[in-house]
């Protein structure tokens, strides 16, 4: 047996030769030397298992791949042509520029955080950004005041979840919140609303059926341990058919009526220039309404808490909303973003611009990439439609063209692989046994990087 490992260089051997020296570019010195360790470590096993020995060559090589395969697990950029633009996956809303700026000037050094500059004291840091989120809000109702909620407040955690989760056990925990069985749904992650209430400690209270819910189910619901109505958004699916919900403003009737709270998982929360589900909306007649930031705000992943300000004061009291604050470098980003809202510079923001592009302008693109199209490759400009993602509007769709690619060398999947391999990767869909590359998601100026690679062609599987 140990004549079949006899092939199998020194670890420092191997750290030396020129092609792993290569492979490694980029990759810190104790990480290569851990992947190599554990490369040779799973080698001896398959040698012992199936009695063959494997050259030194043969050692390089696959070592080469597996250093490939490091580099690929770390964050990089990625050209998103799957149409979809909030794309769980990659990272969902571009950051604008704006944000980037401003993170470079701030996060390379100390900033303001949690001191007050006027005074010299301790201050918050949620202060600046709930501050601009309640001018937010006001603007677009037309003045918050002439809604239910006379006085608006606004908190931020880390994502959306955490929002519902704070919210819930800061003001129901210990009673029952009413939610219909229709709206018991299961975010991304595996994350289901029914878990994320039991973990805030209030107790759930099921009413209607899965497609059906009445007022009167909500009415016949409410006892004396009843604190809150809890409304979910449909965020990542669609009901059709024979189905019936309760409208917002009924159910802040009932809630008026009884004393209960009415709450508002809004999702993925819409500002203009957006339609519906506007937080706006939610919040005439919702008491507190939570949304991400990442999605239909194009901001950093925050989970954002708007509503009665003697209700958020309750939940900034709350010590889960240490656990689950926001990071500085996420409220940098987020603050910029909600200057651009406020200063009605959509055109600024990567996710509007991305999704208001004139459909002709689109298949202009997708028309010049099929011009760049190489050896191995065969390409039609087909029409497509792009969707929002990341839980949001679902069902929607927006106009836009693809080019579909196909390769008498390549299956679809393979013609998939070679593009996700590539440096950077490109990220496409198949449909029909064939890649669409929509341009609507891919950013302008990575267009180069698409032709480029399309002109080279494909030569074999790799």
């Amino acid at each position: 047996m140990s004549n079949l490992f006899r092939h199998i260089p020194a670890v420092d051997k191997i750290l030396m030769d020129p092609e792993i020296t290569e492979a490694s570019r980029g990759i810190p010195s104790l990480e290569v030397t851990s992947v190599v360790r554990q490369f040779l470590d799973e080698l001896r096993g398959e040698i012992a298992v199936q009695k063959v020995a494997c050259t030194k060559e043969e050692i390089i090589a696959r070592l080469v791949l597996e250093l490939k395969a490091t580099k690929r697990r770390k964050f990089q950029p990625v050209v998103n042509a799957t149409g979809v633009l909030l794309h769980t996956n990659l990272g969902r809303a571009p950051l604008p520029e704006l944000a980037i700026e401003r993170l470079q000037s701030l996060g390379q050094g100390y900033f303001n955080l949690e001191l007050d500059l006027n005074t010299g004291e301790r201050g918050s840091r949620y202060a600046s950004v709930s501050r601009l989120f309640n001018l937010l809000l006001a603007g677009e109702q037309g003045q918050v005041e002439k809604s239910t909620n006379s006085t608006c407040d606004t908190v931020v955690v880390n994502n959306n979840a955490g929002a519902v989760l704070v919210a819930l056990k800061a003001l129901t925990a210990g009673q029952e919140v009413i939610v219909s069985r229709g709206q018991l749904v299961e975010i991304g992650g595996g994350f289901r609303v029914p878990e994320v209430m039991a973990t805030s400690g209030c107790h759930l209270k099921e009413v209607g059926t899965t497609n059906r819910t009445r007022l009167s189910d909500y009415a016949g619901a409410v006892t004396e341990q009843t604190k809150a109505i809890l409304l979910v958004h449909p965020s990542n699916y669609s009901m059709i058919g024979f189905t019936e919900s309760v409208p917002r403003d009924k159910l802040a009737q009932l809630a008026g009526e009884r004393g209960l709270l009415l709450i508002e998982d809004i999702g993925s929360g819409a500002f203009h220039p957006f339609e519906e589900p506007l937080v706006s909306s939610a919040l005439r007649h919702s008491h507190i309404v939570t949304y991400s930031g990442d999605k239909l705000f194009g901001g950093p992943q925050a989970g954002i808490i708007s509503g009665r300000k003697d209700l958020v004061d309750i939940i900034k009291k709350d010590p889960l909303l240490r656990a689950l604050r926001i990071d500085k470098l996420s409220l940098i980003a987020l603050e910029a973003v909600l200057e651009l809202h406020l200063g009605k510079a959509y055109n600024k923001l990567p996710l509007w611009a991305l999704a208001s592009v004139d459909p002709e302008e689109i298949r202009l693109r997708a028309e010049t990439w099929q011009s760049h199209v190489g050896p191995g490759l065969k390409g039609e400009v087909v029409q497509a439609e792009s969707t929002m993602g990341g839980g949001s509007l679902p069902g929607e769709t927006i106009s836009s063209w693809a080019l579909a690619l196909q390769s008498s060398k390549l299956s679809s999947a393979e013609l998939a692989e070679w593009l996700r391999r590539n440096d950077p990767p490109v990220m496409g869909r198949i449909v029909q046994d064939r890649v669409l590359l929509d341009p609507r998601t891919v950013l302008p100026s990575q267009d180069q990087l698409i032709t480029s690679l399309l002109q080279g062609g494909v030569a074999s599987c790799s």
